[in-house]
């Protein structure tokens, strides 16, 4: 059994050194969730200027970032107003709500109720800092066992069965090779000892698949359910995917009752799985059940490079069996079980440059010149692949412009000159024959040229995919690869300069960054992370609410009631007719909502992991993030000074940042750091007529100076007119003015207009 060894009591004055009082007693700190805990606070600060209690377990000096004694800033969950930045802590107002408490440090409100999940009250803590996984976990891994070929327990830092085990590292740290040239290795010793048959059980998505495209381009695989297979991976271990293990149940149960030919150590690679899937698959709940069930008798070892979210689950189902099961009716001092070994490696995204963006539209011309000019390779996450194809065209369009501008603009007056002089039918069956030969051609080469490729849940058979798998990087010719989330579990990339990310979800998120690998420490990669709105947020809680609808009325119409006497008043007829009716979204969903066992295909069961998140998660923290974005968009208007920073989506895009250990900075941000020049410019050409007093002058004067206003003013704020080519008039350019709180007011005199500084908060009937 693997215990903490360096627990000790903190003395008074150790304890003002840490911000947190969860993180008091912790081997990790500062970890990765105290960086953003903290950036959070600095983006959802209250300033009092009375003496105020402080947040919970933590000093008022420590919260003082001012410097200013008596000044305790208390974090809340809700937006704020940036008024002034002092060496890089940001500061401000804020309005709280009363229901807010002043300690929470998170979006997510629910997540700190029984302190952090990665802290010693939930977890056996082993903190390795930044070695790699193999030499972070030392001899842990070499377990006793007797002469049945079981599993000793009560040994001295060894791992037991009894003590489920977490990898926490990193993508780049050495997690599958420490199981592919240490752990394999360590099992195939131990079989020659003992004379045993015993093997290494793998569960993931990235291993199962690349043996899986292996065994296709070798022609040993026919079948067209190749997920559903267990593969031989090296000598004494096997590999099999998640999705395949409950078809498996009885066989895996089976096998295990094999002491000399058992999976002794099961290993669940990219165990975000759990949660990350949950959303769109049923089943993530039932196989992280029937994995605690099936292996209590092997080492069961969980790794993720995003353990923030999947660890509570794992430990609540690893701690229900066995209370459940394997405790049931026993003495407490007669308990089997352990506290869970969590292997923690430090993160390090020193290797990143950050930029910030809106739309991917505005990463075109970077998109376009990286990869002419300097033939740099992008990776692109766009979660909708209708979207993905539509990217694709518009960059492989602007790609063969920029490089062969002549060639593109011949081919549009051919094609023109061809649709104007088309008169001779007789010649249509000819020249469809000479068209159909070209297009062939054209199919030809795009085999083997894809400069931009899409990667979606059905491009598994694909000839360029296979490619990309099975080298572990993009083909010479390809070099913009644009995916859905489906890749953020698949493959690992090398060769990748740009990562641009386009979700909302930490695991998610980091997920995708995980997938360019590091080469070495002088690699450096630009990620571009996306500043989202209050629109994209209330989107992901409409069909976050479409789900918890569909969890409601199945609960109504096969769960138990509290009262058996009373109705229902929902029926089983009218939940199948309304989501297996083969009609609208709803029967398409579903299928991610809902799984059927394997062994009662009639009958149906939802995903607790999932529901849980929907219910006590993820809605009330988009909910939160909504809020707050409404907040800043209402204050952007009002901003006074270039020093403050208040737009919509601000806050959530600084915490995006803390994932990676990043702080904002305006002249990263694409969207909004060439805004700003052309706001000085429209500012300073007003202030140049009013300083002046020069008088606009008839109908020439007055359409230039309208067009000039027009220019500027769209380069800073959202157009006015639809009509893109119609130049404001003197009352919609001063609605404008107003609607921006831009000081300054155009006056219209009988046969002149001036530009006068007017502050537009005096009249507002303006």
């Amino acid at each position: 059994m693997v215990q903490r060894d360096n627990f000790r009591i903190l003395s008074d004055e150790e304890k003002e050194q840490y911000k947190f009082g969860f993180c008091e007693n912790c081997p990790f700190y500062e970890c990765e969730l105290v960086e953003e805990y903290i950036q959070f606070r600095e983006s959802h600060i209250q300033i009092n200027k009375s003496q105020v209690p402080t947040v919970k377990g933590v000093s008022a000096d420590s919260l003082n970032h001012t410097g200013n004694r008596g000044v305790v800033i208390q974090a809340t969950a809700v937006s704020v107003k940036r008024c002034e930045q002092d060496n890089g802590t940001c500061l401000g107002n804020v309005l709280s709500p009363a229901n807010m408490d002043a300690d929470i440090l998170s979006y997510d409100q629910s997540k700190l109720k029984d302190g952090c999940t990665m802290s010693g009250r939930h977890v056996c803590q082993i903190e390795c800092g930044r070695q790699n996984v193999t030499k972070g976990i030392g001899d842990h891994f070499k377990i006793e066992t007797d002469d049945e070929g079981n599993i000793c327990e009560g040994t001295t830092d060894r791992w037991e069965p009894a003590q489920p085990v977490f990898i926490s590292a990193q993508t780049g740290q050495g997690k599958n090779y420490f199981i592919e040239n240490t752990l394999i290795p360590y099992a195939r010793e131990l079989n020659y000892k003992n004379r045993t048959n015993q093997r290494v059980l793998i569960l993931s998505n990235r291993l199962a698949l690349k043996k899986q495209i292996k065994n296709r381009l070798d022609g040993n695989d026919d079948s067209d359910d190749g997920e559903t297979k267990i593969y031989p991976y090296k000598e004494y271990a096997d590999v099999m995917t998640y999705q395949s293990l409950l078809c498996h149940e009885k066989y895996l149960k089976r096998k295990q009752e094999k002491p000399q030919s058992r999976y002794i150590f099961v290993i669940c690679d990219e165990a975000h799985f759990f949660t990350s899937d949950a959303m769109f698959n049923p089943h993530t709940q039932k196989t992280l059940e029937a994995i605690v069930r099936l292996f209590q008798n092997a080492v069961r070892v969980y790794m993720s490079a995003t353990p923030y979210q999947c660890l509570e689950y794992i430990i609540k189902y690893e701690e229900e069996y066995q209370r459940m099961y394997l405790n049931w009716n026993k003495r407490q001092d007669k308990w089997k079980g352990e506290m869970m070994a969590f292997y923690h490696f430090k993160r390090d995204y020193g290797y990143l440059d950050v930029k910030t963006y809106s739309s991917i539209s505005e990463l075109y011309n970077e998109i376009v010149e990286s990869v002419v000019r300097r033939k740099e390779k992008w990776l692109i996450f766009i979660d909708d692949k209708e979207k993905c194809v539509k990217e694709k065209d518009k960059l492989e369009g602007l790609i063969e412009n920029k490089e062969n501008p002549l060639v593109v603009e011949d081919k549009k007056s051919k094609k023109k000159d061809e649709e104007d002089t088309e008169t001779d039918k007789g010649n249509e069956a000819e020249k469809k024959g000479e068209e159909d030969t070209e297009t062939d051609k054209n199919k030809e080469e795009k085999k083997k040229v894809e400069k931009v490729y899409v990667v979606d849940a059905n491009s598994k058979k694909e000839p360029i995919y296979q490619e990309i798998v099975k080298n572990e990087r993009l083909n010479k010719d390809t070099y913009v690869l644009i995916s859905t989330s489906v890749l953020d579990n698949g493959i690992n990339l090398g060769g990748i300069n740009n990562i641009v990310v386009s979700d909302m979800d930490k695991s998610k998120c980091l997920q995708m960054v995980g997938r360019a690998r590091v080469s070495d420490i002088n690699d450096r990669k630009i990620l571009y992370v996306k500043r989202f709105g209050a629109n994209d947020v209330e989107k992901q809680i409409d069909g976050l609410e479409r789900q918890r609808d569909a969890y409601h009325k199945y609960e109504l119409a096969y769960g138990e009631l509290r009262n058996p006497l009373q109705s229902r008043g929902y029926s089983e007829y009218q939940f199948l007719d309304g989501y297996y009716n083969e009609e609208g979204t709803d029967w398409n969903d579903a299928k991610h909502w809902f799984g059927r066992p394997v062994d009662k295909p009639t009958e149906l069961y939802l995903n607790e992991i999932a529901k849980s998140l929907v219910d006590e998660k993820l809605i009330s923290q988009y909910e939160c993030i909504r809020d707050e974005m409404i907040q800043e968009s209402s204050k952007e208007n009002e901003q006074q000074s270039q020093s403050e920073v208040i737009h919509m989506g601000q806050k959530y895009l600084e915490h995006q940042l803390s994932w990676f250990g990043k702080k904002y900075c305006v002249d990263d941000d694409i969207t909004y750091a060439d805004k700003e020049k052309a706001k000085k410019e429209f500012v300073a050409f007003l202030e140049a007529y009013a300083e002046s007093g020069e008088q606009i002058v008839g109908r020439g004067e007055k359409d230039t100076f309208r067009k000039t206003f027009a220019g500027l003013y769209d380069a800073v704020f959202d157009r006015m007119e639809r009509d893109k080519k119609r130049i404001y008039g003197i009352d919609l350019a001063n609605k404008g003015l107003r609607k921006k709180n831009i000081k300054y007011k155009i006056v219209s005199h009988s046969k002149y207009w001036v530009i006068e500084r007017y502050d537009w908060k005096i009249d507002d009937s303006e």
